[in-house]
């Protein structure tokens, strides 16, 4: 009886583990604006501790939406999403809570759904490079959600400013629809 119970539990487990492996992740890209002439302004201390301060509060607020930071990179983040709702949730109240302190810089944020590789405890991938290229774009205080994080979410609390703009992101041959939050 033992034995069939085991054999339950871990088949359940290699069940949830290769669902998960299968889903599609998302990946949110955030980083401070103007950092580099708070760095020159501040001085290199001054801005270490901001981008410190940043990274801890991008953290708490993955937890809370069930995301991984994957890695941080001076003054922004990479976090990895396996909801993409939750994706858009993030980027929503990232621009709410980081977006609202005096005590940080504006964020902008990139949010991009599709296949990617991991490798270690990285990814790799054009849905990486795109999220990524999107955050590039963004304004101060404004998330970009491409086309495939939209249609793969369910948002009903939260609704783009504007209807889709098509993008031309550095590296890519095809433009990138995507919806902007602020």
């Amino acid at each position: 009886m033992f034995m069939q119970a085991w054999r339950t539990v871990t088949g359940e487990l290699r069940t949830q583990r290769a669902c998960r492996r299968r889903s599609t992740p998302t990946f949110l890209f955030a980083d401070l604006v103007g950092y580099t002439a708070l760095t020159e302004a501040a001085g290199d201390a001054a801005a270490a501790d901001l981008a410190r301060e940043f990274r801890r509060t991008m953290c708490a607020l993955s937890r809370d939406h069930g995301a991984r930071q994957v890695k941080s990179m001076g003054d922004g983040v990479m976090i990895w999403i396996g909801d993409a709702g939750e994706a858009v949730s993030l980027a929503a109240e990232t621009l709410e809570r980081v977006g609202a302190r005096s005590d940080l810089l504006p964020v902008r944020i990139g949010v991009h759904t599709g296949p990617a590789v991991r490798r270690g405890g990285d990814w790799y991938g054009s849905a990486v490079n795109v999220a990524a290229r999107l955050a590039d774009q963004a304004g101060p205080n404004e998330a970009l959600v491409s086309e495939a994080t939209w249609a793969m979410a369910s948002c009903e609390h939260t609704k783009p400013v504007d209807k889709p703009r098509e993008l031309a992101l550095r590296g890519l041959d095809r433009r990138v629809a995507a919806w902007r939050l602020a």
